[in-house]
């Protein structure tokens, strides 16, 4: 009964001689390292990189939920920060309605102190004021959101790219996780 078993190399060939004992080596030959498998009474080698690329896709995946973890809290970080910089900065209105009606209002109301002709005149010209007063606006109550979009807006912008940037990562992790 002999304490060896002949096989060749996967990688180069190379006549092997392996003992009882071995479960793992590497070719004398090429330096391919495998690891011995018996099973069923058959003896046959198997390379160490495929048992190498099996725990890196384990690490992979653990690495990935690791990740998912961390994103999802980074994102929802991002998120809030985005919603206190709104609630404390928000973004001026381009045309605020409101102000331009109590201006019109007030426009009217002076007018029926200072016109003393006949009410209808005095309705008339309330009546073109206001409709000159909404359509076209008075420039002054305009706000001004070119500063707005200089500071905060530009904030928000990168609040925005951040999230959009963590949210494709996360993706990411997930296909890995999935597989």
């Amino acid at each position: 009964m002999t304490d060896f078993v002949t096989l060749s190399c996967l990688s180069c060939g190379g006549k092997l001689e392996i003992t009882k004992d071995v479960e793992r080596f590497a070719c004398a030959h090429c330096g391919q390292e495998h690891i011995v498998r018996r099973s069923g009474g058959i003896v046959y080698l198997s390379p160490i990189v495929d048992e190498l690329k099996k725990v890196g896709i384990g690490v992979d995946k653990t690495a990935a939920e690791l990740a998912i973890v961390r994103l999802q809290k980074e994102i929802t970080e991002l998120q809030s920060n985005r919603v206190k910089l709104l609630t404390l900065y928000p973004r001026p209105s381009s045309r605020p309605f409101l102000s331009l009606i109590g201006v019109a209002l007030g426009f009217l109301i002076i007018s029926f102190g200072f016109i003393e002709t006949d009410i209808f005149a005095v309705l008339f010209l309330s009546g073109i004021a206001v409709i000159i007063l909404v359509v076209f606006g008075v420039p002054f109550l305009r706000p001004n959101t070119s500063n707005w979009d200089k500071t905060t807006g530009i904030q928000v912008k990168s609040f925005d790219t951040q999230i959009a940037s963590k949210q494709a990562e996360l993706k990411h992790y997930q296909d890995v996780v999935s597989l």
